[in-house]
Protein backbone atom coordinates (compact mmCIF):
# COMPACT_ATOMS: atom_id res chain seq x y z
CA UNK A 1 0.00 0.00 0.00
CA UNK A 2 1.15 3.23 -0.83
CA UNK A 3 1.57 6.11 1.48
CA UNK A 4 0.30 9.11 -0.27
CA UNK A 5 1.26 12.61 1.47
CA UNK A 6 -1.57 15.28 0.55
CA UNK A 7 -1.39 18.99 -0.05
CA UNK A 8 -4.31 20.84 -0.15
CA UNK A 9 -4.33 24.42 -0.98
CA UNK A 10 -6.52 27.41 -1.07
CA UNK A 11 -5.86 31.01 -2.52
CA UNK A 12 -2.59 29.68 -2.90
CA UNK A 13 -1.48 28.78 0.78
CA UNK A 14 -1.86 24.84 2.65
CA UNK A 15 -5.43 24.69 3.57
CA UNK A 16 -6.82 21.85 5.94
CA UNK A 17 -10.14 21.68 8.00
CA UNK A 18 -9.40 24.14 11.17
CA UNK A 19 -7.08 26.29 9.17
CA UNK A 20 -4.24 23.78 10.27
CA UNK A 21 -1.48 24.37 7.44
CA UNK A 22 -2.25 28.01 6.81
CA UNK A 23 1.30 29.10 7.39
CA UNK A 24 2.94 26.55 5.75
CA UNK A 25 3.74 27.19 1.57
CA UNK A 26 2.34 24.67 -0.11
CA UNK A 27 5.62 24.37 -2.19
CA UNK A 28 7.62 23.61 1.16
CA UNK A 29 5.41 21.38 2.55
CA UNK A 30 5.56 19.20 -1.44
CA UNK A 31 9.88 19.43 -0.79
CA UNK A 32 9.74 17.73 2.59
CA UNK A 33 7.08 15.05 2.12
CA UNK A 34 9.88 14.14 -1.02
CA UNK A 35 12.60 14.50 1.29
CA UNK A 36 11.09 12.41 4.01
CA UNK A 37 10.24 9.57 1.50
CA UNK A 38 6.90 10.35 -0.65
CA UNK A 39 6.90 7.99 -3.46
CA UNK A 40 3.66 9.82 -4.85
CA UNK A 41 1.87 13.48 -3.85
CA UNK A 42 -1.99 14.37 -3.67
CA UNK A 43 -2.32 17.95 -4.88
CA UNK A 44 -5.85 19.58 -4.17
CA UNK A 45 -7.19 22.51 -5.72
CA UNK A 46 -9.69 23.45 -2.90
CA UNK A 47 -10.58 26.86 -4.91
CA UNK A 48 -11.66 24.73 -7.89
CA UNK A 49 -8.64 25.21 -10.58
CA UNK A 50 -7.37 28.99 -8.98
CA UNK A 51 -3.99 27.36 -7.71
CA UNK A 52 -3.46 25.59 -10.98
CA UNK A 53 -0.46 27.45 -12.64
CA UNK A 54 1.57 26.81 -8.68
CA UNK A 55 0.24 23.26 -8.63
CA UNK A 56 0.97 22.41 -11.88
CA UNK A 57 4.66 24.06 -11.14
CA UNK A 58 4.56 21.22 -7.87
CA UNK A 59 3.74 18.84 -9.95
CA UNK A 60 6.67 19.33 -12.26
CA UNK A 61 9.66 19.65 -10.21
CA UNK A 62 8.32 17.86 -7.23
CA UNK A 63 10.61 14.65 -8.62
CA UNK A 64 7.81 12.16 -7.77
CA UNK A 65 4.34 11.54 -9.67
CA UNK A 66 1.67 13.68 -8.55
CA UNK A 67 -2.12 13.65 -8.80
CA UNK A 68 -4.29 16.62 -9.14
CA UNK A 69 -8.15 16.53 -7.50
CA UNK A 70 -10.33 18.86 -6.30
CA UNK A 71 -14.08 18.36 -7.91
CA UNK A 72 -12.54 18.18 -11.72
CA UNK A 73 -15.18 16.74 -13.50
CA UNK A 74 -14.49 17.76 -17.00
CA UNK A 75 -11.77 15.68 -19.17
CA UNK A 76 -10.56 18.83 -20.79
CA UNK A 77 -9.22 19.81 -17.52
CA UNK A 78 -7.90 16.03 -17.12
CA UNK A 79 -6.00 16.48 -19.79
CA UNK A 80 -4.62 19.70 -19.42
CA UNK A 81 -3.39 18.65 -15.99
CA UNK A 82 -1.77 15.67 -17.57
CA UNK A 83 -0.47 17.85 -20.23
CA UNK A 84 1.06 20.70 -17.69
CA UNK A 85 3.24 17.41 -15.84
CA UNK A 86 0.43 15.75 -13.49
CA UNK A 87 1.06 11.53 -13.28
CA UNK A 88 -2.97 11.46 -12.98
CA UNK A 89 -6.66 12.83 -11.86
CA UNK A 90 -8.87 12.15 -9.80
CA UNK A 91 -12.24 12.59 -10.86
CA UNK A 92 -15.11 13.73 -8.14
CA UNK A 93 -17.93 11.13 -8.26
CA UNK A 94 -20.02 14.18 -9.79
CA UNK A 95 -18.44 12.43 -13.25
CA UNK A 96 -21.58 9.50 -12.42
CA UNK A 97 -24.07 12.73 -13.72
CA UNK A 98 -23.17 10.93 -17.04
CA UNK A 99 -22.15 6.97 -17.64
CA UNK A 100 -21.05 8.51 -21.14
CA UNK A 101 -18.48 9.99 -19.68
CA UNK A 102 -17.01 7.07 -17.41
CA UNK A 103 -16.57 5.28 -20.58
CA UNK A 104 -14.26 8.28 -21.84
CA UNK A 105 -12.23 8.79 -18.09
CA UNK A 106 -11.62 5.19 -18.52
CA UNK A 107 -9.69 5.35 -21.87
CA UNK A 108 -7.04 8.06 -19.68
CA UNK A 109 -6.16 4.41 -18.01
CA UNK A 110 -4.01 4.32 -14.66
CA UNK A 111 -3.96 8.18 -15.72
CA UNK A 112 -7.66 8.16 -13.99
CA UNK A 113 -8.88 7.60 -10.41
CA UNK A 114 -12.51 7.97 -10.03
CA UNK A 115 -13.66 9.15 -6.46
CA UNK A 116 -16.81 7.39 -4.47
CA UNK A 117 -17.57 9.93 -2.25
CA UNK A 118 -20.43 8.69 -0.29
CA UNK A 119 -22.65 10.09 2.58
CA UNK A 120 -24.60 7.12 4.37
CA UNK A 121 -24.32 5.35 1.69
CA UNK A 122 -25.38 7.51 -1.37
CA UNK A 123 -23.04 9.87 -3.47
CA UNK A 124 -22.60 13.31 -2.44
CA UNK A 125 -20.09 15.15 -4.82
CA UNK A 126 -17.95 18.26 -3.21
CA UNK A 127 -16.77 19.72 -6.84
CA UNK A 128 -17.59 19.30 -10.61
CA UNK A 129 -19.79 21.05 -12.94
CA UNK A 130 -23.11 21.74 -11.91
CA UNK A 131 -25.80 19.18 -13.98
CA UNK A 132 -23.48 17.13 -13.02
CA UNK A 133 -23.30 17.22 -9.47
CA UNK A 134 -27.22 17.50 -9.52
CA UNK A 135 -27.77 14.54 -11.51
CA UNK A 136 -25.14 11.91 -9.48
CA UNK A 137 -26.14 13.38 -6.02
CA UNK A 138 -27.92 11.02 -3.95
CA UNK A 139 -27.29 8.05 -6.07
CA UNK A 140 -26.31 4.75 -4.40
CA UNK A 141 -22.68 4.00 -3.77
CA UNK A 142 -22.42 0.37 -4.41
CA UNK A 143 -24.40 0.80 -7.73
CA UNK A 144 -22.16 3.65 -8.46
CA UNK A 145 -18.93 1.68 -7.92
CA UNK A 146 -20.28 -1.58 -10.62
CA UNK A 147 -21.87 0.94 -12.81
CA UNK A 148 -17.55 2.37 -12.96
CA UNK A 149 -16.30 -1.05 -12.87
CA UNK A 150 -18.38 -2.20 -15.85
CA UNK A 151 -17.78 0.93 -17.92
CA UNK A 152 -13.96 0.39 -17.82
CA UNK A 153 -12.38 2.35 -14.51
CA UNK A 154 -9.77 0.64 -12.89
CA UNK A 155 -9.28 2.69 -9.31
CA UNK A 156 -12.01 3.79 -6.94
CA UNK A 157 -11.08 6.33 -4.24
CA UNK A 158 -13.28 5.51 -1.72
CA UNK A 159 -14.33 8.47 0.86
CA UNK A 160 -16.82 8.63 3.74
CA UNK A 161 -18.00 12.37 3.94
CA UNK A 162 -18.95 11.23 7.70
CA UNK A 163 -15.49 10.90 8.98
CA UNK A 164 -13.33 12.71 6.24
CA UNK A 165 -11.23 14.99 8.51
CA UNK A 166 -12.45 13.94 11.47
CA UNK A 167 -10.05 11.38 12.86
CA UNK A 168 -12.95 8.50 13.09
CA UNK A 169 -11.31 5.44 11.14
CA UNK A 170 -10.39 4.89 7.16
CA UNK A 171 -13.77 3.68 5.84
CA UNK A 172 -13.24 -0.19 5.69
CA UNK A 173 -16.89 -1.36 6.08
CA UNK A 174 -17.67 1.00 2.78
CA UNK A 175 -14.49 0.00 1.21
CA UNK A 176 -15.59 -3.82 1.87
CA UNK A 177 -18.94 -3.58 0.93
CA UNK A 178 -18.18 -1.94 -2.27
CA UNK A 179 -15.38 -4.58 -3.19
CA UNK A 180 -18.20 -7.05 -2.58
CA UNK A 181 -20.30 -5.44 -5.20
CA UNK A 182 -17.84 -4.77 -7.54
CA UNK A 183 -16.58 -8.55 -7.09
CA UNK A 184 -12.63 -9.50 -8.01
CA UNK A 185 -13.05 -10.27 -11.25
CA UNK A 186 -12.79 -6.90 -13.33
CA UNK A 187 -9.22 -5.95 -11.10
CA UNK A 188 -10.83 -2.62 -9.71
CA UNK A 189 -7.85 -1.22 -7.52
CA UNK A 190 -9.31 0.10 -4.36
CA UNK A 191 -7.57 3.78 -2.70
CA UNK A 192 -8.94 5.81 0.38
CA UNK A 193 -8.44 8.71 2.09
CA UNK A 194 -9.59 10.59 5.05
CA UNK A 195 -10.02 9.26 8.89
CA UNK A 196 -7.00 7.70 9.49
CA UNK A 197 -6.01 8.34 13.04
CA UNK A 198 -3.00 6.43 13.73
CA UNK A 199 -0.61 3.90 12.17
CA UNK A 200 -3.13 0.76 13.64
CA UNK A 201 -5.69 2.40 10.77
CA UNK A 202 -2.93 2.19 8.18
CA UNK A 203 -2.03 -1.51 8.75
CA UNK A 204 -5.76 -2.19 8.66
CA UNK A 205 -5.92 -0.87 5.87
CA UNK A 206 -2.87 -2.16 3.98
CA UNK A 207 -3.78 -5.75 5.24
CA UNK A 208 -7.39 -5.40 3.74
CA UNK A 209 -5.69 -4.89 0.56
CA UNK A 210 -6.26 -0.73 -0.27
CA UNK A 211 -3.91 0.60 -3.24
CA UNK A 212 -3.36 3.88 -1.42
CA UNK A 213 -4.33 6.13 1.46
CA UNK A 214 -3.75 9.65 1.68
CA UNK A 215 -3.14 11.60 4.09
CA UNK A 216 -2.74 14.98 4.80
CA UNK A 217 -4.08 16.81 8.31
CA UNK A 218 -2.96 13.78 10.64
CA UNK A 219 0.64 14.51 9.40
CA UNK A 220 0.80 18.19 10.26
CA UNK A 221 -0.92 17.04 13.46
CA UNK A 222 2.20 15.04 14.17
CA UNK A 223 0.24 11.80 14.55
CA UNK A 224 2.51 9.92 13.35
CA UNK A 225 5.20 10.88 10.54
CA UNK A 226 5.85 8.82 7.28
CA UNK A 227 8.43 7.02 8.02
CA UNK A 228 6.29 5.19 11.09
CA UNK A 229 3.73 5.38 8.11
CA UNK A 230 5.59 3.10 5.47
CA UNK A 231 7.10 1.05 8.48
CA UNK A 232 3.85 0.08 9.21
CA UNK A 233 2.67 -0.83 6.31
CA UNK A 234 6.36 -2.91 5.32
Amino acid sequence: MVIVPSVDVRAGRVAYRGAVGADIAPRELAARYVREGAEELHLVDLDGAANADLLADIARTAGVPCRLAGGISSLAKADDAIAAGFAGVLFSSAVFGDDTLLRRIARLGDRAIVEIEAARGALAPRGGEGDLVRRASGRDALEAAEIAALRGIRALYVIDLGTDGQFRGPPLVLMERLRKKVGAALGVAFHTGGGVRDVDDLRALARWGAASVVIGRAFLDRRFTLAEAKAACA
